[in-house]
Protein backbone atom coordinates (compact mmCIF):
# COMPACT_ATOMS: atom_id res chain seq x y z
CA UNK A 1 0.00 0.00 0.00
CA UNK A 2 1.37 3.16 -1.01
CA UNK A 3 2.13 5.81 1.72
CA UNK A 4 0.26 8.89 2.44
CA UNK A 5 1.91 12.22 0.94
CA UNK A 6 2.50 15.43 3.64
CA UNK A 7 3.68 18.75 2.32
CA UNK A 8 5.85 20.43 5.26
CA UNK A 9 6.29 24.14 4.60
CA UNK A 10 8.87 26.07 6.56
CA UNK A 11 11.54 28.75 6.38
CA UNK A 12 14.13 26.48 7.77
CA UNK A 13 16.78 25.76 5.27
CA UNK A 14 16.96 21.58 4.35
CA UNK A 15 19.04 19.90 1.69
CA UNK A 16 18.84 16.59 0.76
CA UNK A 17 21.26 14.07 2.74
CA UNK A 18 21.95 17.34 4.60
CA UNK A 19 21.63 18.30 8.46
CA UNK A 20 18.50 20.04 9.69
CA UNK A 21 17.60 22.36 12.72
CA UNK A 22 17.39 20.09 15.08
CA UNK A 23 13.92 20.99 16.30
CA UNK A 24 12.34 20.60 12.49
CA UNK A 25 14.56 16.93 12.33
CA UNK A 26 13.10 15.88 15.82
CA UNK A 27 9.03 16.35 14.45
CA UNK A 28 10.01 15.56 11.32
CA UNK A 29 11.02 12.38 12.18
CA UNK A 30 7.95 11.77 14.41
CA UNK A 31 5.97 12.19 11.19
CA UNK A 32 8.02 10.09 9.23
CA UNK A 33 8.13 6.97 11.56
CA UNK A 34 3.79 7.47 11.43
CA UNK A 35 4.07 6.07 7.80
CA UNK A 36 3.90 9.47 6.02
CA UNK A 37 5.76 10.36 2.90
CA UNK A 38 7.48 13.73 3.40
CA UNK A 39 8.07 16.86 0.54
CA UNK A 40 9.57 19.90 2.23
CA UNK A 41 9.87 23.01 0.62
CA UNK A 42 10.44 26.40 1.41
CA UNK A 43 7.26 27.77 -0.59
CA UNK A 44 3.99 26.36 -0.67
CA UNK A 45 2.64 25.10 -3.64
CA UNK A 46 -0.02 25.68 -5.51
CA UNK A 47 -3.94 24.57 -4.90
CA UNK A 48 -3.98 22.09 -7.68
CA UNK A 49 -0.59 20.68 -6.33
CA UNK A 50 -1.95 20.81 -2.62
CA UNK A 51 -5.01 18.36 -3.35
CA UNK A 52 -2.43 15.31 -3.57
CA UNK A 53 -1.41 15.84 0.00
CA UNK A 54 -2.86 14.14 3.25
CA UNK A 55 -1.89 16.44 5.84
CA UNK A 56 -0.10 20.11 5.11
CA UNK A 57 2.56 20.95 7.90
CA UNK A 58 3.44 24.22 8.50
CA UNK A 59 6.25 25.32 10.60
CA UNK A 60 5.52 28.44 13.18
CA UNK A 61 9.11 29.52 13.70
CA UNK A 62 8.31 32.85 12.01
CA UNK A 63 4.47 32.54 13.33
CA UNK A 64 5.24 36.24 15.35
CA UNK A 65 5.24 37.68 11.73
CA UNK A 66 1.67 39.54 11.64
CA UNK A 67 1.14 38.99 8.29
CA UNK A 68 1.87 34.76 9.03
CA UNK A 69 -2.03 34.01 8.89
CA UNK A 70 -2.04 35.84 5.56
CA UNK A 71 0.00 33.21 3.52
CA UNK A 72 -1.64 31.56 0.70
CA UNK A 73 -1.98 28.04 1.92
CA UNK A 74 -4.11 29.70 5.00
CA UNK A 75 -6.45 30.82 1.95
CA UNK A 76 -7.56 27.95 0.06
CA UNK A 77 -9.74 25.39 0.69
CA UNK A 78 -6.83 23.00 2.12
CA UNK A 79 -6.21 25.04 5.14
CA UNK A 80 -8.39 22.50 6.60
CA UNK A 81 -5.55 19.69 6.50
CA UNK A 82 -3.00 22.40 7.54
CA UNK A 83 -1.15 21.67 10.82
CA UNK A 84 0.66 23.79 12.96
CA UNK A 85 4.16 22.69 14.71
CA UNK A 86 6.98 24.42 16.69
CA UNK A 87 4.82 26.82 18.13
CA UNK A 88 6.45 27.99 21.29
CA UNK A 89 4.49 28.14 24.33
CA UNK A 90 4.58 32.00 24.33
CA UNK A 91 2.60 32.13 21.10
CA UNK A 92 0.06 29.62 22.76
CA UNK A 93 -2.35 32.29 21.48
CA UNK A 94 -1.45 30.89 17.67
CA UNK A 95 -3.72 28.07 19.01
CA UNK A 96 -6.83 29.81 18.99
CA UNK A 97 -6.40 31.90 15.69
CA UNK A 98 -5.67 28.47 13.91
CA UNK A 99 -8.85 26.93 15.52
CA UNK A 100 -10.50 29.90 14.61
CA UNK A 101 -9.02 29.81 11.06
CA UNK A 102 -10.06 26.14 10.50
CA UNK A 103 -6.81 24.43 10.86
CA UNK A 104 -6.50 20.34 11.80
CA UNK A 105 -4.34 20.82 14.98
CA UNK A 106 -1.14 22.82 16.80
CA UNK A 107 1.59 21.00 17.93
CA UNK A 108 4.20 22.79 20.55
CA UNK A 109 7.55 22.80 20.55
CA UNK A 110 8.09 21.12 24.37
CA UNK A 111 5.83 18.61 23.34
CA UNK A 112 6.69 15.24 24.91
CA UNK A 113 7.05 12.71 22.58
CA UNK A 114 4.15 10.35 23.22
CA UNK A 115 1.79 13.41 22.64
CA UNK A 116 3.36 14.23 19.76
CA UNK A 117 2.59 10.53 18.48
CA UNK A 118 -1.00 10.60 19.56
CA UNK A 119 -1.40 13.83 17.57
CA UNK A 120 -0.37 13.28 14.30
CA UNK A 121 -2.01 9.34 14.78
CA UNK A 122 -5.25 11.57 15.55
CA UNK A 123 -5.12 14.03 12.44
CA UNK A 124 -4.05 11.13 9.91
CA UNK A 125 -7.43 9.92 11.18
CA UNK A 126 -9.31 12.93 10.03
CA UNK A 127 -9.72 14.24 14.04
CA UNK A 128 -8.46 17.74 15.21
CA UNK A 129 -5.84 18.52 17.68
CA UNK A 130 -6.29 21.03 19.55
CA UNK A 131 -6.02 21.48 23.44
CA UNK A 132 -9.95 20.77 24.90
CA UNK A 133 -9.35 24.61 27.14
CA UNK A 134 -8.74 25.97 23.85
CA UNK A 135 -11.93 24.27 22.32
CA UNK A 136 -13.98 25.35 25.08
CA UNK A 137 -12.73 29.17 25.16
CA UNK A 138 -13.71 29.55 21.63
CA UNK A 139 -17.29 27.87 21.29
CA UNK A 140 -17.64 30.51 24.07
CA UNK A 141 -16.52 33.17 22.53
CA UNK A 142 -18.45 32.13 19.25
CA UNK A 143 -21.72 31.99 21.23
CA UNK A 144 -21.17 35.09 22.92
CA UNK A 145 -20.79 36.66 19.46
CA UNK A 146 -23.68 34.95 17.59
CA UNK A 147 -26.21 34.12 20.23
CA UNK A 148 -27.54 37.66 20.24
CA UNK A 149 -27.70 37.82 16.65
CA UNK A 150 -29.36 34.42 16.54
CA UNK A 151 -32.28 34.79 18.37
CA UNK A 152 -33.47 38.06 16.83
CA UNK A 153 -32.63 37.17 13.26
CA UNK A 154 -33.35 33.03 13.24
CA UNK A 155 -32.34 31.71 9.81
CA UNK A 156 -34.94 28.69 7.80
CA UNK A 157 -32.10 26.30 7.04
CA UNK A 158 -32.85 22.68 4.85
CA UNK A 159 -29.80 21.47 6.75
CA UNK A 160 -31.14 21.97 9.93
CA UNK A 161 -34.66 20.41 8.90
CA UNK A 162 -32.89 17.48 7.58
CA UNK A 163 -31.74 16.37 11.31
CA UNK A 164 -33.48 14.32 13.45
CA UNK A 165 -34.56 14.68 16.56
CA UNK A 166 -31.77 12.54 18.04
CA UNK A 167 -29.20 14.38 16.06
CA UNK A 168 -30.78 17.97 17.02
CA UNK A 169 -30.93 16.98 20.90
CA UNK A 170 -27.19 15.75 19.97
CA UNK A 171 -26.43 19.48 18.55
CA UNK A 172 -27.64 20.75 21.35
CA UNK A 173 -25.62 18.84 24.19
CA UNK A 174 -22.30 19.38 21.78
CA UNK A 175 -23.57 23.33 21.95
CA UNK A 176 -23.45 22.89 26.13
CA UNK A 177 -19.66 21.21 25.39
CA UNK A 178 -20.43 17.66 26.18
CA UNK A 179 -18.11 15.39 24.77
CA UNK A 180 -18.97 12.05 23.03
CA UNK A 181 -18.99 9.85 26.39
CA UNK A 182 -21.13 13.03 28.16
CA UNK A 183 -23.84 12.65 25.37
CA UNK A 184 -24.08 9.19 25.55
CA UNK A 185 -24.64 8.70 29.69
CA UNK A 186 -27.11 11.62 28.73
CA UNK A 187 -29.01 9.71 26.15
CA UNK A 188 -28.80 6.23 27.27
CA UNK A 189 -27.34 5.01 23.98
CA UNK A 190 -23.50 3.62 23.04
CA UNK A 191 -20.53 5.78 22.25
CA UNK A 192 -20.60 4.00 18.94
CA UNK A 193 -23.88 5.36 18.74
CA UNK A 194 -23.31 9.01 19.22
CA UNK A 195 -20.23 8.86 17.02
CA UNK A 196 -22.65 7.78 14.17
CA UNK A 197 -24.69 10.48 15.01
CA UNK A 198 -22.29 12.86 15.22
CA UNK A 199 -20.65 12.02 11.32
CA UNK A 200 -24.20 11.90 10.54
CA UNK A 201 -24.37 15.36 11.82
CA UNK A 202 -21.29 16.44 10.51
CA UNK A 203 -22.13 15.42 6.86
CA UNK A 204 -25.45 16.95 6.29
CA UNK A 205 -24.66 20.17 7.90
CA UNK A 206 -21.22 20.33 5.97
CA UNK A 207 -19.38 21.05 8.95
CA UNK A 208 -15.86 19.39 10.17
CA UNK A 209 -15.39 19.76 13.63
CA UNK A 210 -17.27 20.77 17.06
CA UNK A 211 -16.39 24.93 16.41
CA UNK A 212 -18.05 24.69 13.08
CA UNK A 213 -21.00 23.08 14.12
CA UNK A 214 -21.86 25.41 16.91
CA UNK A 215 -21.22 27.99 14.75
CA UNK A 216 -23.78 27.17 12.72
CA UNK A 217 -26.31 25.84 14.80
CA UNK A 218 -26.36 29.12 16.31
CA UNK A 219 -26.66 31.02 12.70
CA UNK A 220 -29.40 28.93 12.24
CA UNK A 221 -31.13 28.99 15.40
CA UNK A 222 -31.25 24.80 15.48
CA UNK A 223 -30.35 24.70 19.23
CA UNK A 224 -33.22 27.08 20.05
CA UNK A 225 -35.48 24.98 18.12
CA UNK A 226 -34.76 21.80 19.77
CA UNK A 227 -34.62 23.14 23.17
CA UNK A 228 -38.22 24.94 22.84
Amino acid sequence: MPQSKAFVLTNQQTEVGGSRHSSLTHFLDLVDACGLDLIVRTHCLDVDALSFYKLIFVDALHANNPTFFEQAIFKTSHKSKAVLFGVSTDNSHLEEIALRHGLRGVFYANDKLEITLKGIQQVLSGKTWFKRDTMEQVLHQLISETSKQSVINPLPNEQASSLTRREKMIVSLIGQGAQNKEIAQQLHISINTVKTHVYSIFRKTDCRNRVELIKWSLETNAIQRVQS
